[in-house]
């Protein structure tokens, strides 16, 4: 099974911009790659804040170019999202019996589960597993087929990374989620948004990636703690292949227009020389 990541799309409405970049012309292009090149994927995901401020223009202007990719697309929530106008525009998204936008996609190679960490109640940007949706983590993991990878999908990560002012904001209750999956099964691979960089580790065993954002990024800074230091570093899309027992991850900075050539061509390497 074959699919792509994409995070943190941070959509205002049409014809606005945020930090100085328009996410619509991103993820256009993101789009345009993907069904040029990746005809054979299963699904699209897109893991969280796909609006900046969760207003309905914006959720409108997502819906267009979403609309646009060939292969179907799975969507989580973020802490700049709204249920109410996400559901007005995504109305066929799967939600659990509680209303949290977060579901079971069983497939032949793969268990895929998305969960919903946004607390909308939240005074700041923390995210949170409450009873209820740790409930419903627990009976996805208790219930998953145990012949196939179980792949788990959230937006908020339950760990610190050393990005300072991004820890403060994490999932909130991390050992609620810890407790759920230790009685019952850790997942295969661990997939998140929400830092707007591309980090990979291990968190109590568990393989993990954090996905860098579509729109503006956080800067590879660990000394702040007072504000979010921002960068424009170019986005990219993660293609990712499950299969026999191996999980193998590519990036794709999908936005460089730069040269291709043969790195055994000699006259390659006497021109980048110069």
């Amino acid at each position: 099974m074959k699919f792509v990541i994409l995070t943190d799309t941070h959509f205002v409405p049409r014809g606005s911009k945020i930090y100085g970049l328009d996410p619509a012309e991103r993820l256009t292009a993101a789009v345009d790659r993907i069904n040029r090149d990746h005809t054979d994927i299963a699904f699209v995901i897109v893991t969280g804040d796909l609006a900046h401020w969760g207003e309905d223009g914006a959720y409108e202007n997502l819906a267009s170019v979403l609309f646009r990719l060939n292969a179907p697309t799975i969507l989580l929530m973020g802490n700049h999202d709204k249920r109410d106008p996400f559901g007005r525009h995504f109305p066929g998204v799967g939600r659990d019996p509680s209303g949290f936008v977060q579901a079971v996609h069983s497939f032949d190679a793969a268990t895929v589960v998305t969960l919903d960490t946004l607390n909308e109640a939240a005074p700041d940007h923390a995210g949170l597993l409450c009873e209820a949706r740790l409930a419903f983590l627990e009976h996805a993991l208790a219930s998953a087929p145990g012949d196939r990878p179980l792949l788990v999908f959230q937006h908020h990560p339950p760990f610190d990374t050393g990005l300072r002012y991004m820890d403060g904001i994490k999932l909130a209750n991390p050992e609620a989620e810890w407790d759920v999956i230790a009685r019952t099964r850790k997942p295969d691979y661990l997939f998140m948004g929400h830092l707007h960089r591309p980090i990979s580790g291990l968190w109590r065993g568990i393989p993990f990636h954090i996905q860098r954002a579509l729109a503006h990024q956080v800067a590879f800074d660990f000394k702040t703690a007072d504000h979010i230091p921002g960068s424009h570093e170019q986005p990219d899309y993660s293609h990712v292949t499950v299969s026999a027992g191996r999980v193998v991850i590519h990036q794709c900075s999908f936005l460089y227009d730069g040269p291709l050539f043969s790195l055994q061509d000699r006259a390659a390497l006497e021109w980048i020389g110069r």
